[in-house]
């Protein structure tokens, strides 16, 4: 996507961190965006932060876990902007325990966020941007952590190993689409991740 003036991107984990940069970035390339959060005072305070910049915004609570949250935050942008161009599934986080340690309700947890998280934000919008047949693209949030690995990180890697080898799939299968893929792997960033 290069003409992105007045088209809308949706950012899960939008409210803080990487997610919040990405809907700052997207505000001043002219975007709407759209930026989902688990956490109500993250996203106050980012509504506060996008206001204060002049972004056209809309902030939803999600739970990105939950497969009938995602068809209603998705009908909630579309009455707000209209098509969706741009999904980014950003939402994550993060248990740095070894697997002696971890419990089920660990991985029950990660892998529901990062990586079910990232299912059923693809699952909810490839459709939709079929559909309105203008193109788009959706960005994954990986990691570091999805590229080598590290001492207590087991059940987090899975899950970015596994976003890795998501969108690399899926490239494939969008391209005809005229639906672009990428991944982003970032290193360390001071983020509100272990809150």
């Amino acid at each position: 996507m290069k003409d992105v003036a007045g088209k809308t991107a949706f950012i899960t984990g939008g409210g803080a961190g990487i997610g919040l940069a990405l809907a700052r970035v997207f505000a001043r390339a002219k975007m709407n965006v759209v930026i989902a959060d688990l956490r109500q005072d993250h996203l106050d305070e980012a509504v506060a932060v996008l206001e204060k910049e002049g972004a056209k915004s809309l902030a939803l609570q999600l739970d990105v876990a939950d497969r009938l949250a995602w068809l209603e935050a998705a009908a909630a942008a579309e009455r707000k902007f209209g098509n969706v161009h741009l999904l980014c599934n950003n939402a994550g986080v993060n248990i740095i325990r070894p697997m002696d340690q971890a419990t089920f309700e660990d991985v029950d947890w990660v892998v529901g966020v990062n990586l079910v998280g990232t299912f059923n934000g693809v699952l909810t919008f490839i459709p939709r941007i079929k559909a309105h047949g203008q193109g788009g693209h959706i960005v994954n949030t990986s990691s570091v952590a999805g590229i080598i690995t590290g001492p207590g990180t087991a059940i987090y890697s899975a899950t970015k190993f596994a976003i890795r080898g998501l969108s690399d799939a899926l490239r494939y299968d969008l391209a005809p689409l005229g639906i672009g893929v990428s991944v982003l792997c970032p290193g360390t960033v001071s983020t509100r991740l272990y809150e």
